[in-house]
């Protein structure tokens, strides 16, 4: 299958960030030779999986980092990332675009083409409207050991959430006011749990909580059908929003070259 993909890139540069970098647009730091946008679009566009890419913030800047491509399409930023994401969407509903999209934030400098092609792969042995990834914490720390992370342990193991997701566009719009919830609380792990519901924070609480349980309750509370995609490569659970997170980018990437 084939997939059109967003960037949302209208990200401020976090108040941790902000005195280790001069730049107020996060997707324009600098790591080794390249702002972190560009690691980030240059394994989106190696995928055999992606159609047309939209990177959402700020165009002239954006434009002069990445360039021109026949694939490559920039839209403004919005007042939050949902917003960003309905501007890409807007955009894309102007050519052909495809039932599913594939949306990553700018700040995962150690994604890969790889780990992109291994996610939407393993979301088309199911059957969904949303498809969010899952690392387990040893594989995180194996391969990054040191990275600071925040956990949730579920019977089936202790796992961060990944920083891409895959969503049917059609069902965006029922989704849209507890998507954004969800996002004000995206550090806060315990904060979303609780959002759906008593049932769920006491089987977390009492470690009987699992993934079909979260799945199921997923699916009631907003309205759509969600699948957790445990992923095997811990690029997918990393970004950059401290300056711990810098300067390990810096540490394994400040030799890439394009």
């Amino acid at each position: 299958m084939q997939y059109d993909a967003i960037i949302l890139a209208g990200g401020e540069t976090s108040e941790l960030l902000k005195p280790v970098s001069p730049y107020n647009n996060e997707s324009l730091i600098i790591i080794g030779q390249y702002p972190i946008i560009y690691y980030v679009y240059q394994a989106l566009k190696a995928s055999s999986h992606i159609n047309n890419i939209v990177v959402s913030g700020p165009v002239e800047a954006l434009r002069n980092v990445l360039g021109n491509d026949d694939r490559l399409f920039f839209a403004e930023s919005g007042e939050d990332a949902i917003d960003s994401m309905q501007n890409a969407l807007n955009m894309l509903k102007e050519m052909s675009l495809t039932d599913k999209i594939l949306i990553l934030p700018s700040d995962i400098p150690f994604i890969t083409t790889e780990a992109i092609d291994d996610f939407i792969t393993r979301c088309e042995d199911y059957s969904a409207d949303f498809y969010y990834p899952i690392i387990r914490q040893e594989v995180n720390e194996n391969k990054y050991p040191g990275v600071k992370r925040t956990y949730i342990k579920i019977k089936e193991g202790s796992f961060t959430g990944g920083n891409l997701f895959i969503i049917n566009h059609k069902i965006i719009a029922k989704a849209v006011s507890k998507a954004k919830l969800i996002i004000q609380q995206r550090k806060n792990p315990l904060a979303i749990i609780r959002m759906f519901g008593a049932a769920i924070f006491i089987r977390y609480l009492f470690k009987q909580l699992t993934l079909p349980y979260a799945e199921k309750t997923f699916r009631r509370i907003i309205g759509i059908s969600g699948k957790a995609i445990i992923s095997p490569f811990a690029e997918v659970g990393v970004d950059v929003d401290k300056p711990s997170d810098l300067e390990l980018a810096q540490q394994h990437l400040s030799d890439t070259v394009f």
